[in-house]
């Protein structure tokens, strides 16, 4: 192009020095040797159309590029300039270089801008986008963490705080690139107690229990458990046997959560024991006095019977003629077992001299 252009102002440069030449002779010369004007004027036609015909032809092409951007809805149309192809560039084999797409700065200012979106604690995100190409590309899109690739994260009680996840799409050439705030907010939940079943146990056994208690926040809770099991251990006597209601509550300083169960103590029968009676021997004559010391752990009512000679009073006044060896039997009754102690009673012969009851004359 440039070679042409400089071809052609030498050609006029030159036509231009020969004129300035005739025309420097046409003073020294007669009248009728002078050259033609118009002749002149022709000659420098003919030969800028020449020049001219020898320059390529260029023709300006207008393309219009639309790009539509991500975040605002604005058209823009920019004009590029192809030069049309020449005779030489119509039969090479070599492919036309093709225009480079336009880019904007709308895909970074995209990337910078934040959109927050706030949830509550245990919510499910499920973000919906719509996309556009303004070329019809296939458009694929992807989110960062917690998101899933689809925009989706089930929220669990606990993940209270704020998350960034970054939208990603492409057309496979050009990326578009947007960040997103997510605002989890906290729901505060009681304690869960895990469910506590009615116990029942025998007098003399040990009780033991520890509440389950969980919370969905984290929170730390405080859990607290009615007597008899308020240290989390009863051990039980033979005194224990009832019902009891035992409560069990857990906090986290906002919200509170109760739970109950029957703690059922039977009752286990202890038998009375018999003490402060033994073998014993006395003389004919004797007063004999039994006193048996009769306990029962249960505390309940006792019945207490002694065997004959002595009988239930436990009292025996002995004659002379009563020697002879005894076993007496002890019983005692508590209404639901009976227990007897035996002991021998040993009454010794005690020989007595003749009494003269009465005398008599004889008729």
């Amino acid at each position: 192009m440039i070679q042409r252009e400089v071809k052609k102002t030498i050609i006029v440069a030159i036509v231009l020095l020969v004129f300035l030449m005739v025309a420097g002779c046409f003073n020294y010369k007669q009248a009728d040797a002078q050259p033609d004007e118009q002749d002149i004027l022709k000659e420098i036609a003919k030969v800028e159309q020449e020049v001219s015909a020898e320059a390529p032809k260029t023709e300006t092409v207008s393309v219009e590029a639309t790009t539509k951007s991500v975040e605002e809805n604005k058209t823009v149309e920019e004009v590029v300039s192809l030069p049309a192809p020449t005779a030489s560039a119509a039969t090479t084999d070599a492919p036309a270089t093709q225009p480079t797409q336009p880019t904007t700065e709308k895909s970074v200012e995209a990337e910078s801008e934040m959109q927050t979106i706030k949830v509550k604690e245990n919510d499910k995100i499920r973000l919906i986008v719509q996309l556009r190409d303004p070329d019809n590309d296939t458009i694929n899109y992807t989110y960062t963490q917690p998101l899933n690739g689809m925009g989706e994260w089930k929220t669990n009680y606990g993940d209270a705080g704020e998350y960034v996840s970054t939208l990603t799409v492409t057309d496979g050439q050009l990326t578009t690139k947007k960040k997103i705030k997510l605002v989890v907010e906290r729901v505060n939940v009681a304690p869960v107690i895990e469910p506590v079943h009615d116990v029942t146990v025998n007098e003399g056994e040990t009780v033991k229990f520890v509440a389950v208690v969980k919370d969905p926040n984290n929170d730390k809770v405080t859990v607290t458990v009615s007597d008899p099991l308020k240290e989390g251990e009863f051990k039980t006597d033979h005194t224990s046997a009832g019902e009891y209601n035992i409560n069990v509550a857990a906090t986290d300083g906002e919200l509170s959560s109760e739970k109950s169960f029957k703690l059922v103590v039977k009752d286990v029968n202890v038998p009375p024991e018999i003490n402060g009676v033994q073998d014993m021997t006395v003389k004919e004559g004797s007063l004999v006095t039994l006193t048996p010391v009769i306990t029962d752990i249960d505390n309940d009512n006792i019945k207490v019977t002694i065997s004959n000679p002595v009988g239930d009073d436990g009292v025996w006044q002995t004659a002379y003629t009563d020697h002879g060896d005894y076993i007496i039997t002890i019983t005692a009754d508590d209404g639901k077992a009976k227990v007897s102690k035996q002991i021998k009673l040993v009454v010794a012969d005690v020989n007595m001299p003749p009494e003269i009851v009465k005398i008599n004359l004889q008729k």
